[in-house]
């Protein structure tokens, strides 16, 4: 490995193995063919046509490789290959360099040639939405490096996969590259004024804000926040509008509150069926669905929108490899000498978000934990504090995380909509979340989902609606 960060010589490639045009293509973008060459880029034949092929090495192995089309914006990579870091070798010298981290191998090129260590998110922004185990991976070697400069994109992609990288290293290791109103990245930067302006840019890069007293000029740009449906169409319908009253948002906290054996369950599935089928990993701990077969069936039923009865005769392939794949779940341990408290289940919920890229944590309940206050702690403080390090824990992981909480018991003839405020414990459950839910059945056969709570600047409303569970499709509908 020499001084410029190249990864390794097994990549090397020589200009010659490059066609013309991929040649020029590079040259246009500012960038030494010599250099593209050293890092293996050459021309290879696919599906009849002539691909630039950058390979990914890790630890002196090819591992994969990424092929572009310079004719159209299309990319492939080898089937069954391993994502990892492009450039990921750099991360082996002993050097106090930052490093930067890029959306793209030509923005890491750039940065190379301007004598930075750079590298290359494998999936582009598609990173923004927690396909990162590449970081976890490498997790060893990132946690050996002082700084990072995070050199994205500056659309709205790439804001959110620089949000998630912020999650998964420390703000108070990183610094943000801003580019100007006229560049979207490094290589637009290079292009448009010359390899001055790019390490200025790089080097005048701003940190992060971590804590304390700052201007609104130290604030970074934020990407639009995002809000993913819970796939519960009913709560579309609450009021005369045409957004949902209530979405799952990353980097927030919402409580659902509900009598115990009243059908939170099917509230749960339905949210973590609609996440698996959107590709969003999820982390469950569903203390009180202990058996696998209930567990699967359940989601099953609810992402194909079938019956129960009709299971044994569909295909669930397709659903049965995202549950498989996106589905990871915290389970308590049956020996009383591990039983599992708040910290310790916070521990679980940072390795399923930072190995398998979780983005939404269902705690499922909250009384299935041991819940351990300190010696003269009151309940209503222990609450208030166990709240602060769920919410802590949301926004530093950009997380969309959601407990189950179980309201008092309610007199006996006097059941009513329980609220926030009638969950065990503390007004700390209505005053700390971002989002409130609360399901409710009645005695004829409907039941009623209410959003009790959503914190000002937040997407949504309050407002309630009967709704009934049909059988058919396994799902909540509004009732007629």
């Amino acid at each position: 490995m020499n001084s410029s960060g190249t990864a390794t010589i097994q990549a090397a490639a020589s200009p010659a193995q490059l066609h013309d045009q991929h040649r020029e293509w590079i040259e246009a973008r500012g960038i030494s063919v010599d250099l593209a060459a050293k890092f293996g880029l050459h021309t290879v034949q696919r599906h009849g046509k002539a691909w630039l092929a950058v390979p990914y090495v890790e630890r002196g192995r090819v591992v994969n490789h990424k092929y572009r089309l310079i004719s159209e914006k299309r990319h492939e990579m080898d089937k069954g290959g391993r994502l990892c870091l492009w450039n990921h070798d750099c991360l082996l010298e002993d050097s106090k360099k930052p490093v930067v981290i890029c959306e793209g191998e030509w923005d890491a090129i750039v940065a190379i040639g301007l004598g930075y260590r750079a590298v290359s998110v494998p999936n582009g922004a598609s990173g923004g939405e927690g396909e990162l185990s590449y970081l976890w991976d490498a997790r060893d070697l990132l946690n050996r490096v002082d700084s990072f400069i995070l050199a994205t994109d500056s659309d709205e992609p790439g804001l959110k996969l620089r949000a998630n990288l912020v999650a998964h290293l420390g703000a108070d290791r990183c610094s943000f590259a801003e580019y100007g109103a006229d560049a979207k990245d490094l290589n637009d930067v290079l292009k448009a004024y010359g390899p001055d302006e790019a390490r200025r840019v790089l080097s005048d890069a701003k940190p992060f804000p971590v804590k304390g007293i700052y201007t609104v000029d130290d604030l970074p740009d934020e990407a639009e926040l995002t809000a993913w449906p819970t796939g519960i169409e009913a709560l579309n319908d609450i009021g005369d509008y045409t957004k949902p009253a209530l979405s799952l948002v990353p980097g927030t906290l919402t409580v659902l509150t509900g009598y115990a054996n009243a059908g939170k369950s099917t509230v749960v599935e339905e949210i973590v069926g609609s996440c698996l089928k959107r590709g969003l990993p999820v982390c469950l701990a569903s203390f009180e669905t202990r058996r696998k077969s209930i567990l699967v069936d359940g989601l099953r039923c609810s992402m194909l929108g079938i019956g129960k009865h009709e299971l044994s005769h569909a295909d669930t392939s397709s659903c049965d490899a995202l549950i498989s794949s996106k589905l990871h779940l915290i389970m308590q341990s049956v020996d009383e000498d591990e039983e599992m408290n708040l910290e310790y289940f916070l521990g679980l919920c940072r390795t399923i978000v930072l190995r398998h890229g979780a983005r939404v944590v269902i705690l499922d309940p909250w009384n299935e934990l041991e819940h351990r206050m300190r010696q003269g702690e009151s309940e209503t403080f222990y609450i208030g504090r166990a709240l602060r390090a769920v919410l802590r824990f949301a926004s530093i992981y950009d997380v969309a995380f959601w407990i189950v909480a179980h309201p008092t018991k309610p007199f006996e003839g006097k059941q009513k909509m329980p609220t926030l405020y009638d969950i065990s414990g503390s007004a700390n459950w209505a005053n700390k979340p971002d989002f409130g839910l609360s399901y409710h059945r009645g005695q004829a056969g409907t039941a009623e989902l209410c959003v009790t709570k959503v914190r000002k600047g937040y997407p949504g409303r309050r407002g309630s609606i009967k709704v009934t569970y049909d059988y058919r499709q396994s799902r909540l509908v509004e009732a007629v």
